[in-house]
């Protein structure tokens, strides 16, 4: 009886670990950052460690969780760094507030003298920085982001 008790609580263990590092890796979309699946993946492999070699104190647990949480992470990393090259900062993932406007072509609302003036985006102007005298009514290119003011250069 007493073995069909420690069995039980050991497949117990196991479990708590599979279905901790799942809800990880569900939670992944829903939070921000993208390192929690691998966390989740590092804990389904203690589960899987934990179910290869029976009895492993609290402490092995733990201490296989860190590892394999560790190198998961570090696994990530570089497929991340893969998927999106070198040019990260150009990727999908980091165009959000005005980094969306990078590359696409505006109107010029108010001349761009001294390298300052302004450029219609949609129903509203921002700031814009130029090296270059731009006329109003030209259009422009956005090539950066500096804040809130939006780094452009003349349209050819």
């Amino acid at each position: 009886m007493m073995d069909k008790i420690i069995e039980f609580f050991n497949q117990w263990i196991t479990w708590r670990w599979l279905c901790f590092g799942l809800l990880l890796i569900i939670a992944e979309p829903f939070v921000p950052g993208t390192y929690i699946m691998w966390v989740g993946i590092g804990a389904i492999l203690t589960g899987c460690v934990y179910w290869l070699f029976d009895g492993m104190s609290i402490e092995m647990q733990l201490f296989v969780f860190s590892v394999s949480s560790f190198v998961s992470v570090m696994v990530g990393i570089f497929v991340y760094d893969k998927l999106l090259g070198p040019n990260r900062e150009k990727s999908y993932v980091n165009k959000t507030g005005a980094h969306r406007f990078v590359g696409k072509t505006y109107v010029v609302s108010e001349a761009i003298h001294n390298g300052k003036g302004k450029v219609k985006v949609g129903d509203t102007v921002w700031l814009a920085r130029s090296k270059k005298n731009i006329e109003k009514g030209k259009e422009v290119v956005v090539i950066g982001v500096d804040g809130t003011q939006l780094l452009v250069e003349e349209k050819e």
